[in-house]
């Protein structure tokens, strides 16, 4: 299992940006928007109709708020990691 470190919300856009489209920044939060809703219908539940990931902009975010932004966009740690270390 790897490990996951806290990054800053720049960082994590910039890898976000290579799996789901930017839809608009309001105030301290960007709102990412999934390019395959079908395959995230099941992992939101009751928010189904949500296909949409929200970023806040700390500097840094904590690592349990990206595990859960890893986890909604259905990466897992080591994926994320990866994408992480391409320039």
């Amino acid at each position: 299992m790897s490990k996951l470190h806290s990054a800053n919300y720049d960082k994590v856009v910039k890898v976000l940006v290579s799996i789901v489209t930017l839809l608009a920044i309001k105030s301290s939060h960007i709102v990412l928007h999934l390019t395959n809703p079908q395959k995230y219908s099941l992992l939101f539940g009751s928010r189904k109709n949500e296909i949409m990931v929200v970023v806040p902009a700390h500097k840094p975010l904590g690592k349990g708020m990206l595990r859960t932004i890893i986890r909604e966009i259905d990466l897992s740690v080591e994926e994320f990691n990866k994408l992480n270390e391409k320039p």
